[in-house]
């Protein structure tokens, strides 16, 4: 049984629309959208165009995408996609939106979501599941999760995002890293044992 899940956050990069020129004007950044990749290779996050919240198929072209992968806990993903089925139907957050975006208020509708903030949202999810458990086993990923936390998901724009998942990306790929050199060094203090 496998005991971790690999999700992905896209991040929309291609020429788009009207909107998306819009959103990079304001940003000063290449990316307008994104959307949380589930284990079960559908995508949620508010639709690009009906501005509701849902989980779908979608052609993901990586000369239009950024792909973050981030590897968690099978059973902390469970419960992050169960609880995104929830958020499905739900409409636009256009006060957090010109409250939290544009003027920096802080200002949102906490029953309603752009993309950026449901996908901060559900890492947001994850990390606190984790770290309520306090199952040793956790630990790495709770660690890697950690810069979502600096941050209310509601005052992220995709480009924030992207720079906040890059660096969980990179910190996972640190513990692995660092994972693989304990079991080497184990196994050979184990052989010559």
């Amino acid at each position: 049984m496998n005991t971790t899940k690999t999700v992905s956050i896209v991040f929309y990069k291609g020429s788009g629309n009207f909107r998306d020129k819009l959103i990079r004007l304001w940003t000063k950044s290449p990316y307008s959208h994104c959307e949380f990749g589930r284990s079960d290779g559908l995508y949620h996050s508010n639709d690009r165009f009906r501005l509701v919240s849902r989980a779908e198929m979608i052609d993901i072209q990586s000369n239009d995408w950024e792909i973050c992968k981030l590897t968690l806990p099978a059973e902390i993903i469970e419960r992050v996609e169960k609880r995104q089925l929830k958020k499905n139907g739900t409409q636009y957050d256009w006060i957090g939106i010109i409250f939290s975006q544009v003027f920096r208020l802080g200002i949102h509708d906490s029953r309603r979501w752009f993309c950026s903030k449901s996908n901060a949202d559900d890492l947001h999810y994850a990390y606190k599941l984790m770290q309520r458990s306090k199952k040793s086993t956790f630990a790495p990923y709770v660690h890697a999760l950690h810069p979502i936390q600096k941050f209310k998901s509601n005052e992220l724009s995709p480009s924030d995002l992207f720079a906040i998942v890059r660096e969980i990306e990179h910190l996972q790929n640190n513990i692995h890293s660092n994972e693989v050199r304990y079991q080497e060094v184990y196994e050979r203090s184990y052989r010559a044992g």
